[in-house]
């Protein structure tokens, strides 16, 4: 397989940096999504309603 060499000042020059830049967005995502999860349990908690119909209506509207 044939790679084109890589063009300075692009995201790609490094693939390193690339790859190290991709895992973090990754766990900051996961990181969202536990603190969402956490959010949901507090909020049925307090108000006593199901926390998966408020977030669909949430994305629905």
């Amino acid at each position: 397989m044939k790679t084109l060499p890589a063009i300075p000042n692009t995201p790609t020059a490094d693939l390193a940096l690339l790859e190290e830049k991709r895992r973090a967005m990754r766990l900051q995502a996961l990181a969202y999504l536990e603190e969402a999860d956490r959010l949901d349990a507090l909020y049925a908690a307090v108000t006593g309603n199901d926390p998966a119909i408020a977030a669909q209506q949430e994305v629905s509207s």
